[in-house]
């Protein structure tokens, strides 16, 4: 049965946060201002030609009561509103769909999207090219007497046919039944077939379809094991044949409700969603999530998994239980830009966040987002990603609460959001430029030769992996950001469980350095063992960074190299020196003559003891050094400087 309900067309007025021009990309930061007393919750953003399309979920429309209903708009290249309508029904909801899903379009003037009709299954509305509404179609009412309902949750277009992963759900015993259901629709919105998928199971949900690399389908979903949700994926042929099925995911966890996958250039395809880490609770019922990417091939097989965990502190330390993923997209060279809401270190707030990681899963940069500024507070989320003609990104999500946006909307403030960048991620905003190559090395300015150092290497810049040259010919490679983003008040930690009761079984431990908020700043903060110059004497050290794009950078460190030996030191000179045990407990013993100053410093040059009073046997309590290696410099009355490196163990 089609009908065709009078649309409401209605002026919009829009605010323009940021546009600029960077050459040919345009690139803009806005939100669009359609009505001050509703809330529009962007899911849905599709480029088409000269510009893109976006639908939201909305309602209390008066044609149709206080039914939710969905706002289709059409904008021009730099996100001003061109065209937009609002499509309901005033018998039943009618929903928007979930994230990523794309404006499907047929010819030159005519576009399709697939709605949720609440409890009754799919409606196809088409639309013009000015987004009249020309038809739409019910379908799949839920005919079967011992289903409750049928929904479907994704849709896909795919060499003409439009496939609908949904669900059949409720029995009539215990009304908590799933079935996985796949549809094919063709061209003029008739079923082709539907299959029910692994009758013999309960409780599965749909999800997302995709076309495979042999012509067939990729289907991506959800199900539930002993209360437990775990990720699957299965290969159908467009028959409705199920070829195989693998599941993936932490056994005996919840895994998280929105997955996202595409193809990548290596004939594999790279996910996107969360994963369990730890429980929030001692009660071990309220699971945390990380990011997780991965990358499996045609057979289902696994290639790659990637766990980025995102810590933060609010009277415990844990991890944002609300870091998650949505939409991605992959490159022809299969680079990896995935769509998210990360946690941002100021105010603890969810901003919008574009993630580019490397085809083996390594992270690039990270770029967070804010309608009304970098520094702005207030949690925002972005759920849409694709590529544009020009070569950049545009973006779609909506806000969430602000005081100002709250203010601004009348209370109203989830209002929809779009971002446009140029490839980089610059949006005219919240990045204007790309960051400056910066970089430093905490190496100590006296050192022994031939020694290796473990020192803290700190870089900033545009885009990893970056590289490190010295000057003594040793050479660091693919220097990535790190997969644990700590905030700068948590700081070093090598392992953060068990001692907290918020924080119960964290089976992970974090091996990086993170000394600075690398949320805010996008710091890379790491541990390498540098190798300290081969020739006694003052040296100059030179060192050059590298980045991503062929920019370099160089600093010098001023250093003074040591012979040292174990026991005794430059007995050629007739200086006599004893520092023991080593490693070193409860104190350090140093023996000798002619002293007339000591100094202990930890590996970044930090003066833990000093003394002037010292020559004959010194005994110098390690109470207030913490574990790890530190320098011994003793000062001897001609003026020359012996440094012995020691290991302090608690």
């Amino acid at each position: 049965m089609k009908r065709i309900y009078k649309i409401i067309f209605a002026a919009t007025i829009y605010i323009i946060v940021c546009v600029e021009n960077t050459g040919a990309q345009s690139i803009f930061n806005k939100l669009v201002d359609y009505n001050r007393n509703e809330s529009h919750i962007l899911v849905s953003l599709t480029p088409v030609e000269n510009g893109y399309i976006t639908v939201c979920g909305t309602g209390n429309e008066e044609l149709f009561g206080n039914m939710r209903c969905s706002l289709v708009t059409r904008f021009d290249t730099l996100g001003n509103v061109l065209y937009h309508s609002f499509v309901g029904d005033p018998a039943t909801y009618l929903f928007e769909g979930w994230e990523n899903q794309k404006m499907i379009k047929t010819d030159s003037e005519t576009f399709k999207y697939v709605f949720n009709k609440e409890n009754m299954g799919a409606y196809i509305c088409e639309f013009n090219d000015t987004l009249g509404v020309k038809s739409y179609t019910d379908l799949y009412y839920a005919t079967d007497s011992s289903f409750a309902n049928e929904n479907f949750v994704e849709f896909s277009f795919i060499d003409g046919y439009i496939y609908i992963y949904g669900e059949k759900k409720g029995d009539t015993i215990s009304n908590d039944f799933f079935h996985g259901t796949l549809w094919k629709i063709d061209s003029l919105n008739n079923l082709v077939w539907k299959r029910n998928l692994f009758n013999d199971e309960n409780k599965l949900n749909g999800g997302q379809v995709i076309k495979s690399f042999d012509e067939n389908l990729m289907l991506l979903g959800r199900t539930f094991i002993d209360s437990k949700k775990q990720l699957y994926i299965s290969k159908i042929d467009t028959a409705g044949n199920t070829l195989w099925r693998r599941e993936y995911g932490r056994q005996g966890w919840n895994n998280g409700t929105k997955w996202f996958f595409t193809q990548s250039p290596d004939s594999c395809y790279v996910i996107s969603g969360v994963y369990p880490v730890c429980y929030r609770d001692r009660y071990m019922e309220v699971p945390s999530y990380a990011s997780c990417f991965r990358k499996i091939d045609d057979n289902g097989e696994l290639v790659w998994e990637k766990i980025i965990e995102n810590f933060y502190k609010t009277g415990y330390v844990g991890i944002h239980s609300q870091e998650s993923n949505y939409d991605l997209y992959v490159d022809s060279d299969g680079y990896i830009y995935a769509i998210s809401t990360g946690v941002a270190a100021q105010g603890q707030s969810l901003k919008g966040t574009l993630t580019k990681l490397s085809p083996k899963g390594e992270i690039m940069y990270r770029r967070y987002y804010h309608p009304l500024g970098r520094n702005a507070t207030g949690s925002m989320y972005l759920g849409s990603i694709s590529p544009t003609p020009d070569g950049g990104f545009v973006m779609g999500g909506y806000t969430d609460y602000n005081e100002e946006i709250d203010e601004m909307f009348n209370g109203y403030y989830q209002q929809p959001w779009i971002v446009k960048t140029d490839h980089e991620g610059l949006d005219g905003l919240c990045y204007t430029e790309l960051p400056e190559l910066d970089f430093d090395v905490f190496i100590p300015d006296t050192v022994c030769n031939l020694d290796t150092l473990d020192c803290i290497v700190n870089i900033s810049g545009p885009s990893a992996p970056y590289t490190l040259e010295f000057s003594t010919g040793q050479v660091i490679d693919s220097i990535y950001y790190p997969d644990v983003f700590v905030p700068k008040e948590i700081g070093i930690d090598t392992e953060i469980v068990g001692n907290d009761n918020m924080l119960y079984q964290y089976s992970e431990v974090i091996t990086e350095a993170t000394l600075k908020d690398t949320i805010k700043e996008n710091i890379i903060a790491k541990h390498y063992d540098i190798a300290t110059p081969t020739y006694s004497g003052e040296q100059q050290l030179a060192i050059t960074l590298t980045d991503f794009y062929g920019n370099t950078k160089t600093i010098t460190k001023n250093l003074y190299v040591n012979h040292c030996n174990e026991v005794e030191v430059d007995e050629n000179e007739n200086i006599v020196l004893s520092v023991y045990p080593n490693p070193a407990t409860e104190c350090i013993n140093i023996a000798g003559e002619n002293i007339t100053g000591i100094e202990i410093c930890n590996l970044l040059g930090g003066v833990v003891y000093e003394t002037q009073l010292c020559n004959g046997n010194n005994v110098i309590s390690t109470d207030g050094m913490g574990a790890g290696s530190y320098f011994v410099r003793v000062r001897m009355v001609d003026g020359k400087v012996v440094t012995k490196k020691i290991l302090v163990v608690k």
